[in-house]
């Protein structure tokens, strides 16, 4: 079968709006009937199909599809009446057992705002919530339903016979062939190609009223059984509810900074910074208890310093045998400071009768109610003095660390029962990513101090070697910096050498622009892939692809790409309102172009809280922008992230901030575009598929199947300048008809 020829490009210099009716396709999709009531047409689940589509021309009068076992294929059924439909009904009928149909219908959000000059504000499909009730269909307008079949793994390939059937209160009744072709092609259960795809879980107990712990452990399980079924990884989220937890051995103080930089005797000072302006930042004793008698007199001597904040403040917190704090009678003491060191002194006279222990806090900044003032204060030397007998009862008060007292303890229970579920035998992930919660702090040594070193090599070994008992060594990775800037670039050098020096097993990752963009050869200071397992590019800047083929020569090093608000037209887009086929190309060229895996920000990024006022929440039904920050002088043409941006689900709660009360414990509602995504996912695995076969083929099938493993630039091209043209088909017929080709020889040498 030949491919459709591949006119049809779009190019930079010949930029045009968005175009989901396919006109210079002359339309898309197949007639079943034009009745008196109502004309029904079908298409392949690649398109968008818009209130006003034109009513397909070419007919057929039955659905055909074919797919691979362990498959999800989908089809889209529309109906355009002439009268008002009212209940109409739906049904997928006759599919043997086990191949089973999932009927959505098909919404639509109303885009208010363009994220570039090819979008356009209208009424765009996205929001596909499953059919549980008979609907009404306006007259005059597109009614359409997206239906997916599943064909389980162990299925016997075949062609299978079934039906759609259709329709309403009034009599008005059709019903449209099924014909599914089952190939003798197995699709792996984890997916081949490697993904990361931002979960935020605290955005669904907000938005779906989760108050209690059976609540949220059921719709956490069905998000992530959403993710399964659209073969997506989840970067984050399969820990969220059972996380590693870490605590430390040794560290005498919490809440401030040992600062090498000033002191007054030994190593160290502490430092205590408050920036908050709705809070009062403390530090105090990690043990904090200290024995007291009532009957006696106390003191707390110290120095202080400060460079930006004239007055700050100790206290005297008491406590009686049961460690219960006693309120109201905790002792003040607020000191005017200076930028060299002072000394100072506190006499506690007056100690309630019932006290038995007393605890000190140290402030940033002269505290308040309100919180309201910032700044940061060192203190070094402090001394808690019995007035009976001179005792320092605060040993630890020149800040001075015994690093032999050093222990990391990490409780990894309640994980290896996520990672057993999730990544056992069969994984239904292909990773995720894990924080190092010492990377460059521990405990309050800062990052290049020996303290520091001793802690995070202590957790890095011990996260190395349970991550080697899990088998999770090829899973996890290290994603803790996003979109560097230049001179940032040292540093994360820096860190990810320190991973590797004490984890060489671990892998960092990085989300990079730069050094794509200014061409990493003309300064070796970018370069950090020595040190970097993994680098995820913008597809936007993605224009040194040299650097791709010398990452991938390297071992163990993966190249990915990203979607965001910064790639825009003409680019291939995650947008509501560009192109259908976008998602789907951007993982044919992701093949192309030999990348590893691919990563979208966030799926769930439902609040920006700039754009709503009084603390309510964004409603993503209402309006699907995702916005940078909101200036309500403006249009918005630069101050949204985009339409649809960081939003692949949306929340079963359709009134978020109104509907309060109401528990949604159910699987998300999936869009559009994430079905796409599916399809082009599953491209990717007849494509590595096709790849592993080769070897078996004959000289000739063996040149097409190479031909065939990545696409031509007369339908993609890249020309390797950022600015310069980029251009990819449209038509997701194209892609279509490719599959066919692949799957056909995949099956020759079955």
């Amino acid at each position: 079968m030949a491919l459709p020829a591949a006119a049809k490009v779009w190019k930079a210099e010949t930029l045009e709006k968005c175009d989901p009716y396919m006109k210079a396709q002359g339309g898309y999709g197949y007639l079943v009937e034009d009745g008196p009531k109502a004309a029904v047409w079908w298409a392949e689940g690649c398109y968008k199909p818009m209130k006003d589509t034109p009513v397909a021309k070419r007919k057929a009068g039955s659905i055909r599809l074919s797919t691979a076992r362990h498959e999800w294929e989908s089809f889209i059924v529309v109906i355009n009446p002439k009268q008002e439909l009212k209940d109409i009904k739906v049904a997928v009928d006759g599919l043997p057992e086990g191949i089973t149909a999932t009927v959505r219908k098909v919404e639509y959000v109303t885009t208010y705002y363009t994220n570039d000059n090819y979008g356009w504000p209208g009424d765009w499909p996205d929001p596909l919530p499953l059919y549980e009730q008979p609907e009404n269909a306006p007259m005059g307008q597109n009614t359409s339903f997206w239906i997916t079949l599943y064909t389980p793994a162990g299925q016997t390939p075949g062609t299978y016979k079934g039906s759609v059937s259709l329709s309403d209160a009034g009599g008005w009744s059709i019903q449209i062939p099924v014909s599914l072709k089952v190939r003798p092609i197995t699709l792996p259960a984890t997916p081949t190609l490697h993904s990361g795809f931002g979960f935020r879980f605290d955005h669904v107990i907000a938005y779906e009223n989760l108050k209690t712990q059976e609540q949220k452990e059921e719709a956490f399980r069905n998000y992530l059984e959403m993710y399964h079924d659209y073969r997506i990884s989840p970067s984050y989220a399969p820990f969220y509810l059972t996380p590693a937890r870490f605590s430390y051995e040794g560290i005498d103080w919490q809440g401030g900074n040992f600062d090498a930089g000033t002191h007054t005797s030994g190593r160290y000072s502490y430092r205590v910074d408050d920036s908050s302006t709705s809070a009062n930042a403390s530090a105090s004793a990690t043990d904090k208890f200290i024995t007291i008698r009532p009957d006696r007199a106390y003191s707390l001597v110290f120095q202080a310093k400060s460079d930006n904040s004239p007055k700050s403040a100790v206290a005297v917190d008491f406590y009686d045998e049961n460690h219960d704090k006693i309120e109201y009678r905790t002792v003040w003491h607020y000191f005017e400071t200076r930028q060299e060191w002072k000394a100072d002194t506190l006499q506690i006279k007056r100690i309630p009768s019932q006290a038995a222990y007393a605890a000190i806090r140290l402030f940033g900044c002269a505290p308040m109610t309100a919180g309201n003032t910032t700044g940061r204060t060192w203190y070094d030397d402090i001394r808690f003095l019995d007035g009976a007998t001179g005792e320092n009862l605060l040993p630890q008060g020149g800040f001075e660390p015994d690093t032999a007292r050093f222990k990391v303890h990490i409780d990894w229970s309640d994980f290896e029962k996520t990672a057993a579920k999730y990544y056992g035998e069969t994984p239904w992930f292909t990773g995720f990513t894990f924080d190092i919660p010492v990377l460059h702090n521990a405990c309050g040594y800062p990052f290049g101090t020996p303290e520091h070193e001793i802690i995070f090599k202590d957790c890095v070994q011990q996260i190395e070697a349970e991550f080697e008992k899990l088998n999770l060594l090829d899973k996890a990775y290290i994603y803790w910096v996003d979109e560097p800037f230049p001179d940032a670039y040292p540093m994360i050098h820096a860190t990810n050498a320190l991973i590797k020096k004490h984890a060489p097993r671990l892998r960092p990752f990085a989300a990079e622009q730069f050094p794509f963009l200014l061409n990493y050869k003309d300064d070796p200071n970018l370069e950090i892939m020595d040190v970097t397992d993994i680098t995820c590019v913008s597809w936007n800047c993605l224009d040194n692809h040299n650097k791709i083929k010398q990452i991938n020569a390297m071992p163990g090093k993966e190249v990915w790409t990203y979607l965001c608000t910064a790639t825009r037209a003409p680019f291939f887009t995650n947008f509501i309102d560009h192109d259908a086929i976008d998602m789907r190309m951007w993982i044919w060229a992701t093949r192309t172009l030999d990348l590893k895996g691919i990563l979208i920000w966030r799926n769930n990024y439902w609040n920006s809280k700039s754009a709503v006022e009084g603390g309510m929440l964004q409603n993503p039904w209402d309006e699907p922008a995702s916005f940078v920050y909101f200036d309500r002088s403006s249009e918005m043409t630069n101050d949204i992230w985009g339409n649809g941006d960081g939003r692949l689900f949306y929340p079963n709660n359709r009134h978020p901030g109104v509907d309060t009360e109401t528990p949604y414990t159910g699987r998300p509602v999936p869009c559009v575009r994430l079905e796409i995504l599916r399809d082009g996912i599953e491209d990717y695995e007849y494509l590595h598929l096709l790849e592993e076969k080769i070897p078996q083929m004959s000289a000739s099938d063996a040149r097409k199947a190479r031909s065939l493993l990545k696409l031509p630039p007369e339908v993609f091209q890249d020309d390797n300048e950022l600015h310069g043209e980029k251009y990819y088909i449209k038509d997701p017929q194209y892609l279509l008809q490719r599959r066919e080709q692949i799957a056909r020889l995949i099956e020759k040498y079955k």
